[in-house]
């Protein structure tokens, strides 16, 4: 397997190192939400390191940080980016990792006169203190015009954060970039889950950001005395929604192709009482997959289900769709592009599916983009265990570096 040579691998230890000694929670792991003073400490050792690597670096209207390196006079920008927030008592590698890699390849990578420009960007907010992605959505003109009213968990508005933090408020809905700045954008990421481990890849080709149907089913029964009120008379309704749960995941395993996920997160009974028969169950639920014909179907079978469950228990069954995304392919070029680069270099590799979204995800819906998955040992990410060992991250950061060579200099490669 190619690995890095060891001075650029020494570098890369040297900004984790760095970036570890922001945000250390006491209570373990990182803590670095949006807008408070340990994001903005990153973004700001973000830019001193690269300027130091003799990158132009500047701040949009929402404080995503941008670092670039010229090329030819007005052309794009070839941009590899992630994020440097973190989720409370979060791991070393989500996002940072992605950033991190952009400026060690920025500084290997240096445009020529007819070359395109290489940029690395630092979004803002990607873990959701405001809503998920906010910083790329604001970039890519997506976010709601009442944006500046969202709020944290704690109540804290994003205006009055980003007041505090100094960025001026009145232009942040106004990030908003013309995107053939840039001819693609690239984003290496932890997995976050256990496939590639289990395969023994290094390095994952992201096919897609898959897409999401969010549902709320609720199930309407007659609440009643536990002790008088014989079975056969009873109309209970988590008696349905227990037979729907399991439905449910039956399904998604026989008609999702083995592709699609199903979960149920939230599950609410009333009165919520051990004596009493429930009267009312809510149940939250998400569906995933690529594809947006499968995800209609998967949806419309699960509100039959529901249907159908809540007749067997003489109950009522209503649902509705409370969000939706739809899917985001990953561009075909610039998978093969990174796929053969990774077999070039005699790197494990596999395609698969994101399920998660990120902020490839939200910048392909209007650009070229492609991601690069590493393995996530057990899986695990957002806790302090969030680990990646150091080899896989060295293929990848050098497939990454290969793929944007050639991509900064497309003349080149003919």
């Amino acid at each position: 397997m190619s690995t890095l040579p060891a001075d650029v691998s020494a570098a890369l230890r040297a900004d984790f190192d760095a970036v570890a000694a922001i945000g250390r929670d006491p209570a373990g792991g990182w803590t670095r939400s949006a807008y408070g003073d340990h994001e903005c400490e990153a973004h700001r050792w973000f830019a001193a390191t690269a300027e130091a690597a003799g990158l132009a670096v500047r701040q949009d209207a929402f404080g995503n940080s941008i670092a670039r390196r010229e090329g030819r006079p007005g052309a794009p920008a070839i941009a590899i980016g992630s994020h440097l927030d973190t989720v409370t008592h979060g791991g070393l590698f989500d996002g940072a990792l992605g950033v991190l890699a952009g400026l060690e390849i920025a500084r290997r990578v240096a445009p020529g006169p007819e070359d395109l420009a290489l940029e690395i960007i630092a979004f803002r907010d990607e873990e959701g203190r405001f809503g998920a992605l906010t910083g790329s959505r604001a970039m890519a003109g997506d976010l709601p015009h009442d944006a500046l009213s969202m709020r944290d968990a704690d109540g804290t508005g994003l205006r009055s954060a980003m007041r505090e933090a100094g960025f001026p408020v009145e232009s942040a809905l106004v990030a908003k970039r013309n995107l053939s700045e840039i001819a693609a954008y690239l984003e290496l990421h932890i997995e976050q889950g256990p496939v590639l481990e289990a395969g023994g890849e290094s390095v994952g080709i992201v096919t897609a950001i898959a897409g999401q149907k969010r549902l709320a089913i609720r199930f309407t029964g007659t609440a009643g005395h536990a002790g008088t009120t014989p079975m056969e008379l009873r109309h209970d309704a988590f008696a349905a929604a227990a037979e729907f749960a399991v439905g449910f995941r039956d399904m998604i395993v026989e008609e999702g192709q083995g592709t699609a996920r199903g979960t149920i997160g939230i599950v609410k009974t009333s009165p919520n009482q051990g004596n009493v028969i429930p009267g009312e169950v809510r149940i939250g639920l998400e569906i995933r997959d690529a594809s947006a014909a499968l995800l209609a179907h998967l949806a419309e079978r699960t509100a039959a289900l529901a249907t159908e469950a809540g007749a067997r228990h003489g109950v009522e069954a209503g649902h509705r769709v409370v969000y939706e995304a739809a899917p985001v392919p990953m561009a075909p070029q610039l998978m093969d592009l990174l796929e053969g680069q990774a077999r070039a270099l005699a790197i494990p590799c596999r395609r698969l599916l994101s399920g998660a979204n990120h902020d490839a995800g939200i910048l392909g819906a209007h650009i070229p983009a492609a991601m690069l998955f590493v393995p996530s040992r057990g899986g695990v990410s957002h806790t302090p265990d969030e680990h990646t060992d150091w080899h896989h991250i060295e293929a990848a950061v050098a497939v990454l570096e290969h793929g944007v060579r050639l991509l900064v200099s497309p003349h080149r490669s003919r």
